[in-house]
C-alpha cells in the first residue's frame, strides 16, 4: 500500500512492526486529509476498550461538511471473537461516506473478518524487514529526516540498537537532533551519539573487551542488558570488534603500514584505527584467531542454550585477563 489513490471503505493493516502499521496508516490519514476535515470527522479507539457497537455507530455517522470520515480502530486483534464478527457484517456493507481503518498485530487469514476486508482490496500485511534489510531501512529513516548516511553508518546503528524499527527510528531522532544542520553523517557521528546518549554505550564495553578487562567487561553487559539490550545484538557487535581487532593486527604484523593507511584499508576513521592499534597490541594473532572460532561456537551454543547470557559471558572471559 505504497500509495492510495482508490480510497476503500475499510482496511485491515497487520503486522509486527508497529512503526510500519503507524506508518501506514499517516499515509492513510493524508490521503483522506484531500477530501475529510479531519478536526471534525475522525474518530479513534482502542479495540481492547470500546464496544463495537459504538465502532459501527461511528462509521455509520453522516461526514460534517466534508466527503469522508475516517475511523481508526487500534489494537483491533484484542477485540473478542463476537466483536470482530459485527465488523466483518459491516465491512459487507460498508457506509461509502466513511473509511474504517482497523489495526492489528495478528490476525488469521482465514477469520470471517479478514476475508470480507480483503474482498474489498484493503487488506494490507506489513511484515517486518529481513535481517539483512534493516541497514536499508534505517538509511530510508534518516532519508526521511533530510539526512544522509551510509551502509556502514547504518550498520553500527543496527548492531547497538537491535533488530526493532520503533526503537531504531528513536535513536535516529537523536542523531539527527545532535547533528544539527549536518546533512552527511558518519559512522563516527553516529558513534559518538550513541556513547553520549546511551545509560551504557555498546562502545563502552567494545572498548573494555579490547583491553582485556573482565571485570569492566562484565560489568558494562549487565548494564546493557538491564537498559533493554539484546544479548545477541552485544555478541555481534563483539564479533565484529575481535574480527576488525584481527584485521589490524596483521597489518601491524606485517609492518610499514602508518595509522592513515591502515584505516583507509580498513575503511575507518583514524580515531577508530588509533583506537583499535591500541587495542591489538594487547593480543597476539593466534589468540584472536581462537577467540573468533569459539564465538562462533559459542553462538551456536546461544541460539539452543536455557541461558545465552552464560554463554556469552564464558566467551568473554574467555579473552580477557585483568
Amino acid at each position: 500500500m505504497s500509495k492510495l489513490t482508490d480510497l476503500k471503505s475499510v482496511y485491515l493493516i497487520f503486522g509486527k512492526e508497529d512503526l510500519l502499521l503507524q506508518d501506514a496508516v499517516a499515509r492513510l490519514k493524508e490521503s483522506l486529509s484531500e477530501v475529510a476535515d479531519l478536526d471534525f470527522n475522525l474518530s479513534k479507539f482502542d479495540g481492547e476498550k470500546v464496544d463495537v457497537s459504538e465502532i459501527v455507530a461511528a462509521c455509520n455517522m453522516m461526514p460534517f461538511m466534508s466527503e469522508r470520515r475516517l475511523v481508526i480502530v487500534s489494537r483491533t486483534d484484542k477485540m473478542p471473537t463476537s466483536a470482530l464478527g459485527v465488523l466483518a457484517d459491516y465491512a459487507k456493507d460498508p457506509n461509502p461516506e466513511t473509511a474504517l481503518v482497523l489495526v492489528a498485530t495478528k490476525i488469521a487469514k482465514n477469520t470471517r473478518l479478514y476475508k470480507a476486508v480483503d474482498k474489498l482490496g484493503g487488506a494490507y500485511e506489513y511484515k517486518a524487514p529481513a535481517k539483512r534489510e534493516y541497514p536499508a531501512k534505517v538509511v530510508d529513516l534518516f532519508e526521511r529526516r533530510g539526512k544522509r548516511v551510509g551502509r556502514d553508518a547504518a550498520e553500527v546503528l543496527v548492531r547497538a540498537v537491535g533488530y526493532d524499527l520503533r526503537r531504531l527510528s528513536i535513536e535516529i531522532e537523536k542523531v539527527v537532533a545532535f547533528a544539527g544542520d549536518k546533512t552527511t553523517l558518519s559512522r563516527h557521528d553516529i558513534e559518538e551519539v550513541m556513547s553520549t546518549t546511551a545509560p551504557t554505550s555498546i562502545f563502552d564495553f567494545l572498548n573494555a573487551l579490547g583491553a582485556r578487562s573482565a571485570r569492566e567487561s562484565l560489568r558494562l553487559l549487565a548494564a546493557l542488558l538491564a537498559d533493554g539490550e539484546s544479548i545477541f545484538g552485544i555478541n555481534a557487535m563483539a564479533v565484529r570488534h575481535v574480527r576488525n581487532l584481527l584485521s589490524v593486527r596483521a597489518l601491524l604484523d606485517r609492518g610499514g603500514v602508518g595509522v592513515s593507511q591502515m584505516a583507509r584499508e580498513l575503511r575507518m576513521a583514524d580515531w577508530q584505527a588509533k583506537t583499535l592499534v591500541r587495542q591489538a597490541d594487547r593480543f597476539s594473532e593466534s589468540e584472536l584467531v581462537d577467540a573468533l572460532r569459539t564465538a562462533a561456537e559459542g553462538e551456536t551454543q546461544m541460539k539452543t542454550s536455557r541461558d545465552a547470557r552464560l554463554v556469552f559471558e564464558r566467551w568473554v572471559l574467555s579473552i580477557c585477563n585483568d
